[in-house]
């Protein structure tokens, strides 16, 4: 038994490394910070009224299913009690199971050891991927889940008993998945689509017993899901919210949003394939040699797109990231503060990320298309099945993004979920080809670093604003009268504000320009008579100033306790 894992070791020692590289990135990145990200606090308070109460809710903020988050996050929480460090870690440990499935999935693609490691190093380190892995935030837990998921129904592409189960383990977990995320349920759809255009199995007989192995215990959990929210547990108020955001949008505004989506999926899966595309592109003359027009027809569809959209944006002043949130200018993570964070790069630099991003985004779809041209393999229908799923994610895009459809369109959290099928299909389309793959590692590696060393920096500078909102609290300011940004607000006053029925007291103005968002619908109990900002802000007197350490920027950088013009001191 020890020999067949020293040689198992052996044969798989670049994924084991990897993999043990992201374990050690755990204790570089201050993983048990305790300060939670952006909005994942609304999750932490289900964890913690679980363990703490025994009671399971869903915070009325909730868009999501959540179920399967909560009870992972709990198992997590037993030993020492809720707190957001242990929580960060239940993400963690379902990324780098996702990041097995992933690396899986690529020897079922029939991709080599180096190629699948390469897949699993660039799911883990994405600077994308990986901040949202240390956050309590459902997107990476969704991915994860959806990673499995579709690595057992890859392997239920198999004759026999063998895929028979591995269908079942993929319903499975497709079900748990929908418990966090609802596109979940897009999972098994998008693979009965598949099998019903490769028209797999052909007798009546075998197809519905596929149809059962791979819809029965995600449908079953979508009722039992539905019929618990409406009858038991209550309708959160902001699923409610996504309703009349789409009646208020209508077919223009879907439209139009659609229409965006897309520009910023081509965009967003360059950045997500970029280590691949540079490792192709010296490979260029060998993949434009197209044997038939069917695989050019939708590469040049797919340039059209991407050069109008990318066209249209520069005419609004937008640059990549189009939607950043956790991947900014100013670095990873957002600054849900008033101020900003200092920007890491000019608008020169973000020029030419975009145009790598769309330079990226064509050779994806040019190798992709060109292996529609190329013969059928044993390993394309697992392919086939893959880009169904992915396109079906694509999709999934579309429902949360309504709500943000005044705002930029998007996040670019709802965009992960196309991060491993860019990865996966892009090594699977590159087969034969010889891409200079040492060059996609060397890419890679540079996106481990960034990805580490700024999800350090944001969360030593989360940790800096708590301390400061505390320190607050002991000079007798009430968070009544505090607005420290985004979870501090949401965590501290959000139920308290909802069980009161307190309407928001932050005015409109005059020392902003409107009411900062996060405290009329997370805080409506604070007055902000007194600011955690990261810049001063005009004529706001300063109360503290403390500094926080950040290796993006060399050195420390300042975060500030202000007082509103209008309010008396002290403090």
């Amino acid at each position: 038994m020890a020999r067949r894992l020293f040689l198992d070791a052996r044969r798989h020692w670049a994924a084991l490394g990897v993999s043990a590289l992201f374990i050690l990135s755990a204790f570089i990145v201050p993983t048990l910070t305790p300060a939670p990200v952006s909005d994942d606090w609304v999750y932490t308070r289900s964890v913690e009224i679980l363990v703490r109460e025994g009671r399971f809710v869903i915070i009325d903020l909730s868009v999501v299913t959540l179920i399967f988050q909560v009870f992972w996050g709990a198992l997590f929480s037993l030993p020492f009690g809720p707190s957001f460090g242990a929580l960060r870690v239940s993400t963690l440990v379902l990324t780098l199971l996702g990041g097995v499935a992933c690396y899986g999935l690529g020897r079922e693609l029939r991709l080599g050891r180096g190629a699948s490691a390469l897949a699993l190093a660039l799911f883990l380190f994405h600077p994308l991927a990986f901040v949202l892995s240390f956050s309590f935030m459902t997107d990476p837990q969704f991915v994860a889940l959806l990673m499995i998921a579709a690595y057992w129904y890859a392997r239920g592409l198999r004759p026999g008993p063998i895929g028979a189960r591995a269908t079942i383990l993929g319903s499975g977990v497709a079900a748990l998945a929908f418990l966090v995320r609802q596109q979940g349920a897009l999972i098994p759809l998008a693979v009965v689509v598949y099998l019903l255009l490769c028209r797999r199995p052909r007798s009546i007989g075998a197809g519905l017993a596929t149809l059962l192995r791979v819809t029965a215990i995600p449908a079953l959990t979508v009722v039992a899901y539905y019929l618990w929210l409406k009858y038991i547990n209550g309708i959160p108020f902001r699923q409610g919210d996504f309703a009349r955001a789409v009646r208020e949008a209508g077919w223009p505004g879907t439209r139009d949003l659609a229409w965006q989506l897309l520009v910023m999926g081509a965009l967003y899966l360059g950045f997500f394939a970029l280590p691949l595309t540079l490792a192709a592109l010296l490979r260029l003359p060998r993949l434009v040699s197209f044997g038939s027009p069917r695989g050019w027809l939708p590469f040049c569809a797919w340039v059209a797109i991407v050069a109008a959209g990318v066209a249209g944006f520069a005419a609004q002043g937008r640059l990549m990231p189009y939607v950043a949130q956790f991947v900014t200018p100013e670095g990873l993570g957002p600054n849900d503060l008033q101020g900003a964070r200092p920007a890491l790069v000019a608008d020169d630099f973000l020029r030419l990320f975009t145009a790598a991003c769309a330079a990226g985004s064509l050779l994806l779809a040019l190798t992709l298309c060109r292996r529609l041209a190329l013969p059928t393999t044993p390993e394309r229908a697992r392919a086939g099945l893959l880009l169904s799923i992915g396109l079906w994610q694509a999709i999934g895009i579309l429902p949360p993004s309504y709500a943000f459809r005044q705002a930029g369109g998007s996040l670019d959290r709802y965009l992960l979920p196309l991060l491993p099928f860019a990865a996966l299909l892009g090594l699977w389309a590159l087969r034969g080809v010889r891409p200079a793959l040492p060059l996609a590692w060397i890419v890679v590696a540079v996106f481990a670093l960034f990805a580490v060393v700024g999800t350090r920096d944001f969360l030593i500078f989360q940790r800096a604003t708590w301390e400061l909102a505390a320190r607050a609290n002991a000079l007798g300011i009430p968070n009544t009268r505090l607005d420290a940004g985004t979870s501090w607000d949401g965590y501290h006053l959000y139920e308290y504000s909802q069980a009161n029925r307190i309407a928001p007291q932050t005015p409109d103005g005059p020392w902003w320009p409107g009411r900062p968002w996060w405290t009329g619908l997370f805080a409506p109990a604070t007055d902000s008579s007194y600011v955690v900002a990261s810049t001063p802000l005009p004529d706001f007197p300063i109360v503290e100033q403390i500094t926080y350490s950040s290796w993006l920027h060399r050195g420390a950088l300042p975060l500030y306790l202000l007082r509103r013009p209008d309010v008396a001191g002290p403090p």
